[in-house]
């Protein structure tokens, strides 16, 4: 019995894969999972948020190997959540380094 030739032979190729990242959820664990004192300028610039963001995704990249990677940030305050929820994150404290 012979196959046919419009038979798969082999696995099917696998799916591009991609990657979406909430770049300030990763920046905010960053600072808080890595010691300030350890990370600065010599000027006092603190770099931990960067340092850590950067290796967690250089982590995720290297385990994941996505085709493709988009890291999104927020922009504004006001989004369409607090408007459909006004509770949304009501009892949240303020970032580090913002004001209330």
């Amino acid at each position: 019995m012979s196959q046919s030739p419009t038979a798969p032979s082999g696995p099917a190729p696998a799916r591009p894969r991609l990657l979406l990242v909430d770049g300030h959820s990763l920046a905010y664990r960053a600072f808080f999972a890595l010691p300030v004192e350890n990370f600065s300028t010599t000027t006092g610039q603190i770099t931990n948020a960067v340092y850590g963001f950067t290796s967690m995704l250089i982590n995720v990249l290297r385990d994941e190997k996505p085709d493709h990677i988009a890291v999104a940030f927020d922009v504004s305050r006001q989004t369409f959540r607090s408007e459909a929820y006004a509770e949304y994150k009501a009892n949240r404290t303020s970032s580090p380094g913002r004001s209330p």
